[in-house]
């Protein structure tokens, strides 16, 4: 009897715990999904390319080597670090080095922010609370984790504010500690810019909460600890400091604050915030974290707020920014999450008190194991084909097209579709491209304006964009810009459901002879995926520099 009671005991005990397990399985596989995808991002070629030529060279380019339009113009590689990185990984261990990656910041980054929004409301329930924030941040989230120096911004920006608020509890080290990571963060990736500007508002806002009269101040702030606007004050101007020191000295932060006012409506991730059903996650974590801001019965840090409606606006202005904000959300975010949930308790009593009833828990427990297993299976499954290393999506790049180009090389300039532009770079070592995802760090305005000019069937200013300075085109099948080429005497070569290839002058390409012109592809050219090459692009050896 007593043996029976212990095992009673214990099974009463895992089945009060088991909604709570089922429900973290399911957001962990749900999180593992999201982070384990493993496709190409657009610039994936050309950051691990110049990494690989500034690991061989023993220094970094200055001037541009790779484009016929801006040959030789001063280029601001202001990622040198991140490529680095990205280069040593990928001659080290190849494309499933670089998911490795890609898998292993995304963790650390999100264990940081976790613990970080833990510390401030150890009680029970925050890991819950932590759990459902992470469940509506997720998709959003992963947005930032594709391999490219932004997931190093994303890992930086938790420890940032983790220092931030080592500064506020009164340590020192911060003063050191966050100028050090200015210095490198500026040198990784443009990141940097939102997190300074972040730490010259925490130093505002805390001065001004400070000056403010005590009783109407206190009802919406926490009073700052003496000194903390000093603190914050003091650290903005030495990472300031610190994030001057780049190869290019203060140029690197001019240019930096310059860009982001330099309009991208052709890019999607710099386009406002829609309110459609893709981004409803997002705005439902973000209005749900704004009602605990203003609800919350805890005393709120000024300087926190703050940095919430800051990353808010710059996500609803520009989609870049929605992994920023939601990765600040949970870091910040959670004790006043709690205090709402714990608020509404007593309205939602019907609900929780059918949640205690076996029959409907047991359902609950077994619904949500099933989904965190089908999450699971699915991060294994099709479409991906190689879940381990990096993949290239055949219907959202050229693979089939540079097959060609390779089959049957077309030296000279190469006029490229601006989200092709260094997988052609890596590919094609004997064609300069005249676009690529450098965009400002190279090119001039006018060149990238006459860009989408030309993408839009448009003629573009010959002054600045010379069609006939180009001898190759490698572009959308469906696009404008083949059209153009057609009425301005080009020759089609190749063409498949997704890209085509344009010669100008057909004579000059002797490996076309005797094809029977234009090779056509079916859909078959843009089905599957195929692996990131494992070996260096040939231009990243010393005889193409």
């Amino acid at each position: 009897m007593k043996l029976a009671g212990v095992f009673s005991s214990v099974v009463a005990k895992f089945l009060s715990k088991a909604p709570a397990f089922a429900f973290s399985f399911a957001v962990a596989a749900f999180a593992w999904l999201r982070f384990s995808d493993n496709t190409a991002d657009n610039d994936l070629w050309g950051h691990v390319l110049y990494g690989q030529r500034m690991l061989a060279l023993g220094h970094l380019e200055k001037a541009d080597p790779f484009s016929w339009t801006a040959a030789g113009a001063p280029w601001i590689n202001h990622e040198v670090l991140a490529e680095i990185a990205l280069g040593a990984v990928h001659r080290a261990a190849g494309g499933n080095g670089l998911w490795l990656l890609a898998v292993a910041v995304a963790g650390l980054t999100l264990v940081i922010a976790l613990r970080a929004g833990r510390r401030t409301a150890p009680e029970k329930g925050i890991g819950l609370v932590q759990a459902a924030l992470l469940a509506a941040s997720t998709n959003g989230i992963a947005m930032g984790f594709s391999v490219r120096p932004q997931l190093f911004t994303m890992l930086a920006l938790v420890i940032w504010l983790g220092q931030m608020r080592a500064l506020e509890r009164g340590a020192r080290w911060p003063l050191a500690a966050l100028p050090l990571l200015a210095l490198n963060w500026i040198n990784t990736h443009g990141g940097v810019l939102a997190a300074l500007v972040l730490l010259g508002l925490a130093a505002a806002v805390t001065l001004v909460v400070a000056w403010l009269p005590g009783q109407g101040a206190d009802r919406i702030f926490l009073r700052p600890p003496r000194g903390l606007g000093a603190r914050f004050a003091a650290a903005f101007g030495l990472c300031l400091a610190s994030s001057l020191v780049t190869p290019w000295g203060p140029a690197s932060l001019r240019w930096l604050i310059e860009s982001v006012g330099f309009p991208r409506p052709e890019i999607t991730e710099w386009r406002p915030t829609p309110f459609d059903f893709s981004h409803a996650a997002f705005w439902v974590a973000a209005a749900i974290s704004l009602i605990a801001w203003i609800a919350s019965r805890r005393g709120r840090s000024a300087w926190e707020a703050a940095t919430v409606v800051l990353l808010l606006a710059m996500a609803w202005r520009h989609q870049r920014h929605i992994p920023l904000f939601l990765l600040a959300n949970l870091v910040l975010t959670p004790p006043h999450l709690l205090d709402l949930f714990r608020r509404i308790g007593p309205q939602v009593s019907r609900l929780r008190s059918s949640l205690q009833n076996a029959v409907v828990r047991g359902v609950a427990v077994l619904a949500l194991i099933a989904a965190g297993a089908a999450a699971m299976a699915a991060s294994f499954s099709p479409p991906k084909e190689n879940p381990w290393t990096i993949e290239i999506e055949r219907d959202l790049f050229p693979c089939a097209a540079l097959d060609f180009l390779r089959d049957h090389p077309l030296p000279g300039n190469l006029l490229v579709f601006f989200d092709w532009g260094q997988q052609a770079m890596w590919e094609l070592p004997q064609n300069p491209v005249s676009f690529d995802g450098r965009f400002d760090t190279v090119y001039p305005r006018a060149v990238i304006e006459a860009h989408w000019r030309f993408y839009r069937g448009e003629n573009p200013d010959p002054s600045v964009l010379d069609l006939r300075r180009a001898d190759v085109a490698l572009l959308p099948s469906a696009g404008a810009g083949g059209e153009l080429l057609l009425k301005s005497g080009w020759t089609l070569v190749y063409s498949d459901p997704l890209a085509s290839v344009w010669v100008r002058a057909l004579p000059a390409h002797p490996s076309l002879e005797g094809l029977p012109l234009p090779i056509r592809e079916n859909g078959a050219a843009t089905e599957g995926r195929e692996d990131f090459p494992q070996e260096s692009s040939p231009r990243a050896g010393p005889e193409n520099f």
